[in-house]
Protein backbone atom coordinates (compact mmCIF):
# COMPACT_ATOMS: atom_id res chain seq x y z
CA UNK A 1 0.00 0.00 0.00
CA UNK A 2 1.25 2.75 -0.89
CA UNK A 3 1.46 6.20 1.73
CA UNK A 4 2.13 9.74 1.45
CA UNK A 5 4.05 12.19 3.05
CA UNK A 6 3.37 15.81 2.36
CA UNK A 7 5.93 18.53 2.84
CA UNK A 8 5.09 22.81 3.00
CA UNK A 9 8.39 24.09 3.58
CA UNK A 10 10.53 24.72 0.42
CA UNK A 11 13.84 24.37 2.74
CA UNK A 12 12.66 20.95 3.72
CA UNK A 13 12.96 19.46 0.42
CA UNK A 14 16.85 19.51 0.56
CA UNK A 15 16.15 16.46 2.47
CA UNK A 16 15.15 14.50 -0.58
CA UNK A 17 17.41 16.19 -3.24
CA UNK A 18 18.94 13.07 -4.01
CA UNK A 19 15.53 11.13 -4.37
CA UNK A 20 13.93 14.08 -6.74
CA UNK A 21 17.21 13.95 -8.82
CA UNK A 22 16.55 9.68 -9.32
CA UNK A 23 13.32 10.28 -9.80
CA UNK A 24 13.71 12.99 -12.36
CA UNK A 25 15.74 11.51 -14.58
CA UNK A 26 13.58 8.07 -14.61
CA UNK A 27 10.47 9.91 -15.66
CA UNK A 28 9.86 10.18 -19.36
CA UNK A 29 10.47 13.61 -20.91
CA UNK A 30 11.20 15.35 -17.66
CA UNK A 31 11.74 18.92 -18.47
CA UNK A 32 13.66 21.63 -16.13
CA UNK A 33 10.98 22.86 -14.73
CA UNK A 34 10.65 19.85 -13.08
CA UNK A 35 13.36 19.85 -11.69
CA UNK A 36 14.64 20.72 -7.91
CA UNK A 37 16.52 23.61 -8.78
CA UNK A 38 13.59 25.07 -10.61
CA UNK A 39 11.36 24.83 -8.13
CA UNK A 40 13.28 26.07 -5.22
CA UNK A 41 13.84 29.33 -7.68
CA UNK A 42 10.68 29.68 -8.90
CA UNK A 43 9.30 29.82 -4.77
CA UNK A 44 11.89 31.65 -4.10
CA UNK A 45 10.60 34.63 -6.35
CA UNK A 46 7.09 33.81 -6.64
CA UNK A 47 5.51 31.82 -3.59
CA UNK A 48 5.07 34.60 -1.21
CA UNK A 49 1.44 34.29 -1.79
CA UNK A 50 1.29 30.55 -2.79
CA UNK A 51 0.81 27.63 -0.46
CA UNK A 52 3.49 24.79 -0.99
CA UNK A 53 1.82 20.99 -1.19
CA UNK A 54 5.11 18.62 -2.83
CA UNK A 55 3.47 15.07 -2.10
CA UNK A 56 5.76 12.18 -1.63
CA UNK A 57 5.14 9.13 -2.69
CA UNK A 58 6.46 6.07 -0.59
CA UNK A 59 6.44 2.11 -1.14
CA UNK A 60 6.89 0.91 2.68
CA UNK A 61 10.28 3.49 3.01
CA UNK A 62 11.29 3.69 -0.91
CA UNK A 63 10.66 7.17 -2.80
CA UNK A 64 8.57 6.09 -5.40
CA UNK A 65 6.84 9.27 -7.00
CA UNK A 66 6.89 12.82 -6.21
CA UNK A 67 3.86 15.34 -6.75
CA UNK A 68 4.58 18.82 -6.45
CA UNK A 69 1.57 20.88 -5.94
CA UNK A 70 0.70 24.59 -5.26
CA UNK A 71 -2.32 26.33 -3.89
CA UNK A 72 -2.41 29.71 -5.35
CA UNK A 73 -5.41 32.50 -5.59
CA UNK A 74 -7.01 33.56 -8.63
CA UNK A 75 -8.83 36.03 -10.09
CA UNK A 76 -11.57 34.93 -11.68
CA UNK A 77 -15.08 36.96 -12.57
CA UNK A 78 -16.05 35.59 -9.71
CA UNK A 79 -13.92 36.66 -7.82
CA UNK A 80 -10.34 35.28 -5.77
CA UNK A 81 -10.76 31.22 -6.22
CA UNK A 82 -8.22 29.13 -4.46
CA UNK A 83 -6.63 26.84 -6.91
CA UNK A 84 -4.59 23.64 -6.18
CA UNK A 85 -2.18 22.56 -9.25
CA UNK A 86 0.94 22.17 -10.34
CA UNK A 87 4.22 24.88 -9.61
CA UNK A 88 4.23 25.91 -13.29
CA UNK A 89 2.99 28.83 -13.88
CA UNK A 90 2.85 29.18 -17.46
CA UNK A 91 6.57 29.35 -17.75
CA UNK A 92 6.77 25.95 -19.64
CA UNK A 93 4.41 23.90 -21.72
CA UNK A 94 4.10 20.32 -19.51
CA UNK A 95 4.04 19.35 -16.37
CA UNK A 96 3.47 15.88 -14.48
CA UNK A 97 4.63 14.14 -11.44
CA UNK A 98 7.82 12.21 -11.12
CA UNK A 99 8.34 8.59 -11.01
CA UNK A 100 8.13 5.65 -13.16
CA UNK A 101 4.79 4.79 -12.11
CA UNK A 102 3.68 8.02 -12.84
CA UNK A 103 -0.31 6.63 -12.25
CA UNK A 104 0.33 4.99 -9.48
CA UNK A 105 2.22 8.12 -7.63
CA UNK A 106 -0.57 10.47 -8.87
CA UNK A 107 -3.50 8.43 -7.82
CA UNK A 108 -2.11 7.81 -4.20
CA UNK A 109 -1.51 11.40 -4.16
CA UNK A 110 -5.22 12.52 -5.20
CA UNK A 111 -6.68 9.59 -2.66
CA UNK A 112 -4.23 12.18 -0.03
CA UNK A 113 -5.89 15.48 -1.30
CA UNK A 114 -9.41 14.02 -1.03
CA UNK A 115 -8.40 12.46 2.61
CA UNK A 116 -6.70 15.99 4.18
CA UNK A 117 -8.47 19.30 5.08
CA UNK A 118 -9.32 21.12 1.95
CA UNK A 119 -7.19 24.59 1.56
CA UNK A 120 -8.66 24.81 -2.03
CA UNK A 121 -11.43 25.66 -4.19
CA UNK A 122 -10.55 24.05 -7.28
CA UNK A 123 -8.12 20.76 -8.13
CA UNK A 124 -6.71 22.02 -11.22
CA UNK A 125 -4.42 19.79 -13.08
CA UNK A 126 -2.89 21.98 -16.20
CA UNK A 127 -0.14 21.38 -18.19
CA UNK A 128 -0.77 17.51 -19.24
CA UNK A 129 1.25 16.62 -21.99
CA UNK A 130 -0.07 14.59 -25.27
CA UNK A 131 1.01 11.60 -23.88
CA UNK A 132 -1.01 12.10 -20.56
CA UNK A 133 -4.57 13.07 -22.67
CA UNK A 134 -3.92 10.08 -25.03
CA UNK A 135 -3.83 7.53 -22.11
CA UNK A 136 -5.66 9.08 -19.25
CA UNK A 137 -2.84 8.91 -16.98
CA UNK A 138 -4.46 12.10 -15.05
CA UNK A 139 -7.96 11.54 -15.22
CA UNK A 140 -8.05 7.54 -14.09
CA UNK A 141 -5.62 8.57 -11.30
CA UNK A 142 -7.55 11.38 -10.21
CA UNK A 143 -10.81 9.13 -10.51
CA UNK A 144 -8.71 6.08 -8.37
CA UNK A 145 -7.86 8.68 -5.48
CA UNK A 146 -11.57 9.58 -5.11
CA UNK A 147 -12.13 12.37 -6.98
CA UNK A 148 -14.77 13.12 -9.83
CA UNK A 149 -12.62 13.97 -12.63
CA UNK A 150 -13.35 16.37 -15.47
CA UNK A 151 -11.14 16.06 -18.89
CA UNK A 152 -10.69 19.82 -20.53
CA UNK A 153 -8.26 21.86 -22.94
CA UNK A 154 -5.87 24.64 -21.20
CA UNK A 155 -4.10 25.34 -24.55
CA UNK A 156 -1.83 24.43 -27.21
CA UNK A 157 1.42 24.97 -28.29
CA UNK A 158 3.49 25.15 -31.41
CA UNK A 159 5.76 21.83 -32.25
CA UNK A 160 8.59 21.67 -34.64
CA UNK A 161 9.25 17.71 -35.37
CA UNK A 162 12.57 18.51 -36.25
CA UNK A 163 14.16 15.81 -39.19
CA UNK A 164 17.56 14.79 -40.34
CA UNK A 165 18.70 17.32 -42.46
CA UNK A 166 17.56 21.13 -43.27
CA UNK A 167 16.42 20.42 -46.59
CA UNK A 168 13.97 18.16 -45.36
CA UNK A 169 12.55 20.65 -43.16
CA UNK A 170 12.67 23.34 -45.77
CA UNK A 171 11.06 20.68 -48.14
CA UNK A 172 7.84 20.76 -45.91
CA UNK A 173 7.55 24.70 -45.93
CA UNK A 174 5.92 26.15 -48.78
CA UNK A 175 7.72 27.88 -51.51
CA UNK A 176 6.89 31.67 -50.44
CA UNK A 177 8.18 31.19 -46.93
CA UNK A 178 11.04 29.56 -48.08
CA UNK A 179 11.86 32.57 -50.38
CA UNK A 180 11.31 35.02 -47.53
CA UNK A 181 14.03 33.00 -45.76
CA UNK A 182 16.04 33.65 -48.55
CA UNK A 183 15.21 37.04 -49.04
CA UNK A 184 15.75 38.23 -45.50
CA UNK A 185 18.88 35.84 -45.37
CA UNK A 186 20.30 38.26 -48.06
CA UNK A 187 19.04 41.30 -46.38
CA UNK A 188 20.71 40.93 -43.06
CA UNK A 189 23.86 38.99 -45.05
CA UNK A 190 24.23 42.98 -46.11
CA UNK A 191 25.12 44.11 -43.22
CA UNK A 192 28.32 42.24 -42.40
CA UNK A 193 29.68 38.85 -41.62
CA UNK A 194 26.56 36.86 -40.05
CA UNK A 195 27.30 34.10 -37.31
CA UNK A 196 25.55 32.35 -35.14
CA UNK A 197 27.46 30.96 -31.40
CA UNK A 198 24.93 28.19 -29.88
CA UNK A 199 25.86 27.31 -26.05
CA UNK A 200 25.22 24.24 -24.68
CA UNK A 201 27.27 23.42 -21.63
CA UNK A 202 27.31 19.94 -20.42
CA UNK A 203 26.88 20.68 -16.86
CA UNK A 204 28.27 20.19 -13.54
CA UNK A 205 28.99 16.34 -13.77
CA UNK A 206 30.37 16.96 -16.78
CA UNK A 207 32.76 19.94 -15.65
CA UNK A 208 31.10 22.32 -17.81
CA UNK A 209 28.70 24.04 -16.39
CA UNK A 210 30.17 27.79 -16.91
CA UNK A 211 27.35 30.04 -17.06
CA UNK A 212 28.62 31.96 -19.25
CA UNK A 213 27.60 35.25 -18.12
CA UNK A 214 28.73 37.26 -20.91
CA UNK A 215 26.74 35.40 -23.24
CA UNK A 216 23.92 36.38 -20.94
CA UNK A 217 24.58 39.91 -20.70
CA UNK A 218 24.65 39.91 -24.31
CA UNK A 219 21.52 38.67 -24.60
CA UNK A 220 19.67 40.96 -22.08
CA UNK A 221 21.41 43.79 -23.58
CA UNK A 222 19.14 42.95 -26.75
CA UNK A 223 16.07 42.42 -24.73
CA UNK A 224 16.99 45.94 -22.94
CA UNK A 225 16.80 47.65 -26.18
CA UNK A 226 14.62 46.24 -28.15
CA UNK A 227 10.22 46.68 -27.72
CA UNK A 228 11.07 44.08 -24.73
CA UNK A 229 12.56 47.26 -22.33
CA UNK A 230 9.81 48.87 -22.16
CA UNK A 231 7.20 45.99 -22.19
CA UNK A 232 4.68 46.63 -18.77
CA UNK A 233 4.51 43.07 -18.98
CA UNK A 234 6.57 41.36 -15.83
CA UNK A 235 7.97 38.18 -18.40
CA UNK A 236 10.71 39.72 -20.83
CA UNK A 237 14.22 39.00 -19.96
CA UNK A 238 15.36 42.05 -19.32
CA UNK A 239 11.83 43.23 -17.07
CA UNK A 240 13.07 44.17 -14.24
CA UNK A 241 10.71 42.05 -11.83
CA UNK A 242 11.82 38.86 -13.34
CA UNK A 243 15.14 39.74 -14.18
CA UNK A 244 16.75 38.35 -11.18
CA UNK A 245 14.28 35.07 -11.46
CA UNK A 246 15.81 34.78 -15.01
CA UNK A 247 19.67 35.17 -13.89
CA UNK A 248 19.04 32.50 -11.67
CA UNK A 249 17.58 30.09 -13.26
CA UNK A 250 20.43 30.18 -15.99
CA UNK A 251 23.27 29.52 -13.41
CA UNK A 252 20.80 26.42 -12.49
CA UNK A 253 20.53 25.37 -16.25
CA UNK A 254 24.00 25.36 -17.31
CA UNK A 255 25.14 23.65 -13.94
CA UNK A 256 22.64 21.01 -14.99
CA UNK A 257 23.60 20.65 -18.60
CA UNK A 258 19.59 21.98 -19.50
CA UNK A 259 20.84 25.52 -21.18
CA UNK A 260 20.67 26.14 -24.91
CA UNK A 261 21.37 29.81 -25.99
CA UNK A 262 21.86 30.76 -29.40
CA UNK A 263 23.09 34.07 -30.56
CA UNK A 264 23.10 35.47 -33.89
CA UNK A 265 26.42 38.14 -34.65
CA UNK A 266 26.39 40.86 -37.40
CA UNK A 267 29.47 41.82 -38.00
CA UNK A 268 30.85 40.90 -34.56
CA UNK A 269 27.67 42.73 -33.25
CA UNK A 270 25.39 40.81 -30.86
CA UNK A 271 22.37 41.49 -33.03
CA UNK A 272 19.48 38.58 -31.78
CA UNK A 273 19.15 35.86 -29.61
CA UNK A 274 17.13 32.23 -28.90
CA UNK A 275 16.73 31.53 -25.37
CA UNK A 276 15.76 27.91 -24.45
CA UNK A 277 16.45 24.82 -22.33
CA UNK A 278 16.70 21.72 -23.56
CA UNK A 279 16.87 17.35 -22.71
CA UNK A 280 17.84 14.43 -24.39
CA UNK A 281 17.09 16.00 -28.08
CA UNK A 282 13.80 17.89 -26.80
CA UNK A 283 14.19 21.90 -26.57
CA UNK A 284 11.72 24.58 -25.19
CA UNK A 285 11.91 28.12 -26.84
CA UNK A 286 11.88 30.54 -23.63
CA UNK A 287 12.43 33.68 -24.71
CA UNK A 288 14.09 35.55 -28.12
CA UNK A 289 14.74 39.22 -29.03
CA UNK A 290 16.47 41.35 -31.66
CA UNK A 291 17.87 45.02 -32.06
CA UNK A 292 15.17 47.06 -33.23
CA UNK A 293 17.56 48.57 -35.95
CA UNK A 294 18.43 45.29 -37.57
CA UNK A 295 15.05 43.64 -36.47
CA UNK A 296 12.98 45.27 -39.89
CA UNK A 297 15.58 43.57 -41.94
CA UNK A 298 13.76 40.01 -40.76
CA UNK A 299 16.65 38.80 -38.74
CA UNK A 300 14.27 37.23 -36.17
CA UNK A 301 13.12 34.64 -39.18
CA UNK A 302 17.09 34.48 -39.56
CA UNK A 303 17.65 33.28 -36.28
CA UNK A 304 14.67 31.07 -36.13
CA UNK A 305 15.74 29.08 -39.34
CA UNK A 306 19.64 28.96 -38.71
CA UNK A 307 18.79 27.48 -34.93
CA UNK A 308 16.44 24.78 -36.72
CA UNK A 309 19.54 23.75 -39.25
CA UNK A 310 21.92 23.67 -36.41
CA UNK A 311 19.06 21.49 -34.45
CA UNK A 312 18.94 19.18 -37.55
CA UNK A 313 23.11 18.97 -37.61
CA UNK A 314 22.72 18.33 -33.38
CA UNK A 315 20.35 15.46 -33.96
CA UNK A 316 17.40 17.29 -32.01
CA UNK A 317 14.16 15.69 -31.85
CA UNK A 318 12.05 18.75 -31.16
CA UNK A 319 11.59 22.22 -30.81
CA UNK A 320 8.52 23.12 -28.34
CA UNK A 321 7.90 26.98 -29.44
CA UNK A 322 5.35 27.46 -26.53
CA UNK A 323 1.81 28.80 -26.22
CA UNK A 324 0.80 31.97 -27.47
CA UNK A 325 1.41 34.04 -30.74
CA UNK A 326 0.34 31.35 -33.51
CA UNK A 327 0.40 33.60 -36.27
CA UNK A 328 4.22 34.32 -35.69
CA UNK A 329 4.68 30.51 -35.30
CA UNK A 330 2.76 29.46 -37.65
CA UNK A 331 4.98 29.12 -40.71
CA UNK A 332 7.66 27.33 -38.49
CA UNK A 333 5.54 24.87 -36.59
CA UNK A 334 5.14 21.02 -37.87
CA UNK A 335 2.50 20.77 -35.47
CA UNK A 336 -0.05 22.04 -32.99
CA UNK A 337 -0.51 20.20 -29.53
CA UNK A 338 -2.94 20.32 -26.76
CA UNK A 339 -2.16 21.25 -23.70
CA UNK A 340 -4.68 19.32 -21.61
CA UNK A 341 -6.30 19.56 -18.14
CA UNK A 342 -8.05 17.42 -15.72
CA UNK A 343 -10.39 19.29 -12.95
CA UNK A 344 -12.29 18.31 -10.30
CA UNK A 345 -14.81 20.93 -8.81
CA UNK A 346 -15.71 19.95 -5.32
CA UNK A 347 -19.65 19.92 -4.92
CA UNK A 348 -20.25 21.93 -2.21
CA UNK A 349 -18.60 25.10 -3.51
CA UNK A 350 -20.00 27.56 -5.45
CA UNK A 351 -17.48 29.08 -7.09
CA UNK A 352 -16.79 25.76 -8.04
CA UNK A 353 -19.61 24.67 -9.93
CA UNK A 354 -19.88 27.49 -11.50
CA UNK A 355 -16.78 27.71 -13.27
CA UNK A 356 -17.22 23.77 -13.90
CA UNK A 357 -20.08 25.15 -16.28
CA UNK A 358 -18.30 27.80 -17.60
CA UNK A 359 -15.49 25.54 -18.73
CA UNK A 360 -18.01 23.14 -19.76
CA UNK A 361 -19.20 25.43 -22.26
CA UNK A 362 -16.33 26.65 -23.53
CA UNK A 363 -14.73 24.05 -24.57
CA UNK A 364 -17.89 22.41 -25.75
CA UNK A 365 -19.35 18.63 -24.84
CA UNK A 366 -16.66 16.04 -26.16
CA UNK A 367 -17.95 13.68 -28.85
CA UNK A 368 -15.11 11.56 -29.63
CA UNK A 369 -15.09 9.83 -32.99
CA UNK A 370 -14.01 5.93 -33.46
CA UNK A 371 -10.72 7.25 -35.74
CA UNK A 372 -10.26 9.65 -33.39
CA UNK A 373 -7.31 9.76 -31.08
CA UNK A 374 -7.87 12.08 -27.33
CA UNK A 375 -5.04 14.14 -28.57
CA UNK A 376 -7.14 14.72 -31.79
CA UNK A 377 -10.33 15.42 -29.84
CA UNK A 378 -8.81 17.48 -27.61
CA UNK A 379 -7.28 19.43 -30.65
CA UNK A 380 -10.75 19.74 -32.29
CA UNK A 381 -12.03 21.69 -29.12
CA UNK A 382 -9.47 25.08 -29.06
Amino acid sequence: MLRVVEINEIEALATIRANWRKLWLETPHASFFQTLDWLRIYWRHFGRDQRLRVLIVLDADRIVGIVPLTVVREQTRLGPVRVLTYPLSEWGSYYGPLGVDRNQTLGAACRHIRETPRDWELFDLRWLATADIEDDLSFSAMSMGGLTAHRGVWNETSLIDVPESWEKYLATRSPKFRSEIRRKTRRVRRQGRMEMLRYRPQGLEAADGDPRWDLFGQAYHIALTSWQGASVYGNTLSHPEVSGFFRETHKAAAELGMLDLCLIYVDGRPSAFLYNYHRDGEVYGLRRGSLPEIHELGIGTVATAVTIEDSCRRRDRLIDLGAGSIHAKRSWLTRLAPIGRVTHYPTFEPKSQILRWSHWWKNGRPSRRADQTRAQQTVDLL
